[in-house]
Order: structure tokens, then C-alpha cells, then sequence
């Protein structure tokens, strides 16, 4: 079986102690955006008496998917790579959970599994069985779940679009369109139930409430990442489905208003 190697992004890190922070236990490629431009290759031990590999990558760029993409561009060919945040704790046994869900389906390009999302107000109830990844569930998966087979990124061309995501202005999104981008070129997606990781409580670098420029990005990103039917169907169902979420901060009316004007915006 391929290595596991965490890709993680993070920022303004003075050293390495994120690694012991997050219980980091398996190779792993760091991409700390920050005021400086070095990258450090070193070895550690973890809590089993393993010896795993980092790369320390500091960097001036900024933008959450340029990060993702910078730690894509430095994993191993043929290794199974799993996206992570730094307000991430790691489970002990990801590697033998991930390694066993790719033995299990061998034809799955990418997996998504469950977390534990301390940051979340309400709980979030993860399915309790394996299953496919259609449509729905693509959009309910966050980049933290997922763990892919570099060599199908690889074949399928896939990256994240660098218009996307934290650091960009244009909101969030860039997961979606990375799941989505996997699905339009035919690869094996799915889910399934094992928890590798708990989220804890940070502070967003780009959701600040549900502004009118907060539902502009909704607008046009739905747009990026889905396409013009579907994307247009999407605001749509969101502006109508959604109103618990924005109505403390805005009408449906304006919330309406808003997201069209985004998602006919040229950016």
C-alpha cells in the first residue's frame, strides 16, 4: 500500500511544534504561508517509535488553494494524500483507517471520511455506512474528510482553483469544486464511516456573517464550481432552503438580490 501523507496549510507557524499539536504520526508536507521563503526536510519520531518524514514549507504566497496546491506539487508519486488544517487533533490509527478503506475499495480514487467538528454549533451526524458520493453528499463534505490517490489527481489533471478559497476575496467553495472536478471526469468517489481526525474551534479567514459580499461569493462561486444550469438551479434552492441561516442577518429578498448580482459577476 502507498504511504499516507498529511498535506496540511497553516499560517504564521514559528516553528515546528504543529506537528505535536495537531498529534501528527505520519509523513507529512507542511506549507506555512508566512513572511518568508524556505522549505526543511527532516525526520521525526512519533509516539510509536516510527520514523516519519516532514517538509517544512514556508512561503510569502497566500490563498488556501494555492497552499493545497504548492503541498500537492511536493508529495510522492503514488502516495494516498489526506488535506488537513491546523486547528485539526489527528487520530492515532489514521494510517492504518485509511490505508484499510483504500485496501477495501481498491477502485476509489478518493475518500471521504467522518470527523469530530468541535466547531461547529450544532452536531454534525456523519452516515454510519460506506457509500458512493453523489452530487448531494460532494456538497456536504468538507476538504478535511479527504483522502485521495495522488496518481488519479495525477491522471485526471485535477487542482484547486487558485480563484477559490480563504485569501482569495472570493469567499469559500474551492473543496467543492475540487470534488466536483473529480466527478465530471469519471473517477471512483466515497465515503466511508471511520473518524480520523477532531476539528476544534478557530476563527474563519473569510466568513464573517452572511454580508451581501458573503452571498455574492455564494453566487459566484456556485457558478465556477457547478457550471451555469445547475449552478443557477443551486442559488436558487439555497436562497430558499437556507433562510435560517441568514435571516438574522439579512432579508430573503436581499439575500436573493445579492447572490444573482455574484453569480452573474465577471471576477
Amino acid at each position: 500500500m502507498a504511504d499516507i501523507v498529511i498535506l496540511m496549510s497553516c499560517m504564521f507557524q514559528h516553528d515546528h511544534s504543529i506537528l505535536e499539536r495537531s498529534n501528527v504520526q505520519s509523513n507529512i508536507i507542511v506549507v506555512n504561508q508566512c513572511d518568508v521563503d524556505k522549505t526543511e526536510d527532516f525526520t521525526f519520531t512519533n509516539k510509536f517509535g516510527q520514523k516519519k518524514w516532514c517538509r517544512f514549507i514556508s512561503t510569502t504566497e497566500r490563498g488556501l488553494s494555492r497552499s493545497r496546491n504548492m503541498a500537492l506539487r511536493n508529495a510522492p508519486e503514488n502516495s494516498i494524500c489526506l488535506l488537513a488544517d491546523d486547528d485539526e487533533t489527528f487520530h492515532d490509527n489514521i494510517e492504518s483507517i485509511i490505508s484499510g478503506a483504500f485496501s477495501r475499495i481498491p477502485t476509489a480514487d478518493i475518500i471521504a471520511f467522518s470527523l469530530i467538528r468541535n466547531d461547529l454549533k450544532n452536531k454534525k451526524i456523519y452516515p454510519a455506512e460506506q457509500k458512493t458520493l453523489k452530487f448531494k453528499q460532494i456538497l456536504n463534505t468538507s476538504s478535511l474528510q479527504l483522502a485521495f490517490k495522488l496518481s488519479s489527481l495525477k491522471k485526471f489533471g485535477i487542482l484547486f482553483d487558485e480563484k477559490m478559497g480563504s485569501g482569495t476575496g472570493n469567499g469559500g467553495g474551492e473543496e467543492n469544486k475540487f470534488m466536483l472536478d473529480f466527478r465530471r471526469a469519471g473517477a471512483s468517489m466515497y465515503y466511508s464511516p471511520e473518524c480520523i481526525a477532531t476539528v476544534n474551534p478557530g476563527e474563519s479567514q473569510w466568513f464573517k456573517g452572511y454580508t451581501p459580499a458573503h452571498l455574492q461569493n455564494i453566487g459566484w462561486a456556485s457558478r465556477r464550481a457547478m457550471g451555469a444550469v445547475t449552478g443557477f438551479a443551486y442559488i436558487n434552492y439555497w436562497v430558499f432552503t437556507h433562510g435560517s441561516f441568514y435571516k438574522s442577518d439579512i432579508t430573503p429578498l436581499k439575500a436573493y438580490i445579492n447572490i444573482i448580482k455574484g453569480y452573474f459577476s465577471k471576477r
